[in-house]
């Protein structure tokens, strides 16, 4: 399976009461030394900082296109050890009950995140937030961005699979940096100009060059699936 490495981290402002999002880096290298690397950020009007942290973890995991071997890296311990401490599989086997018999909080989250880990085979390492981890302060920022954006989502306390824009806001919904749009369950602060668009707003310039940008982008997003997949039954053979 192709080796992929994520960085992820959740954030929330006054949490557990209001606004927060997620930020996620996920490189890959193939077989040839290119490095292919996308970021995934989002926010929310309210919600807190744990579902926003295993936000981070589910988009990443969701956006791979091929079962690989994953490497990810979060601050969270409230992630992090309920893996390796192996929560989650009791949570599972009991209903998704702790051994207090109390129904677990996130209950869906966790299930949407578990259907991924099923998928990949993931070891998730823990790093100390705010202590210069380039690619953990730079999720950081894209948590924090989201939650401070003007475009944010609603928390009903669900999957969050197909989430609805705030009331509050009327910005058009992000999309992922470095890559076509994956719906409202994922975005990236730096491409959502180049997805915003209202008819008569731009000039033919500006438009043309947008479109040349997002050609681009689907183009790298073509090649690295087929790098993935053609390294994944590489490996299969």
């Amino acid at each position: 399976m192709p080796d992929v490495t994520i960085y992820t981290d959740g954030a929330a402002r006054g949490n557990p009461n209001g606004p927060g999002g997620y930020g996620a880096v996920v490189r890959y290298t193939d077989a040839g030394g290119k490095v292919y690397e996308r970021e995934y950020s989002a926010g929310f009007a309210v919600t807190t900082n744990n579902r926003m942290e295993l936000m981070a973890a589910i988009v990443a995991l969701e956006n791979l296109k091929v079962p690989c071997n994953v490497t990810l890296y979060s601050d969270s311990k409230y992630l992090v050890d309920a893996y390796n401490e192996g929560w989650v599989w009791y949570w599972r086997e009991h209903g998704y009950r702790n051994k207090q018999g109390d129904t677990v909080k996130n209950v869906e989250l966790w299930q949407r995140l578990l259907a991924q880990t099923d998928r990949h085979e993931v070891s998730f390492e823990w790093v100390k937030g705010h202590n210069g981890h380039p690619e953990n302060e730079r999720c950081d920022e894209l948590a924090t961005t989201a939650a401070d954006g003007e475009t944010l989502y609603v928390d009903d306390g669900g999957d969050l699979r197909d989430p609805v824009l705030s009331t509050d806001n009327a910005a058009v919904p992000k999309t992922e940096t470095g890559g076509s749009g994956t719906g409202a369950s994922a975005g990236g602060d730096v491409a959502s100009d180049l997805f915003a668009y209202e008819p008569g707003t731009l000039s033919r310039e500006e438009l043309y060059k947008k479109i040349e940008v997002l050609r681009a982008l689907i183009d790298e997003e073509m090649e690295l699936l087929d790098r993935m997949e053609e390294e994944y039954y590489a490996q299969e053979e």
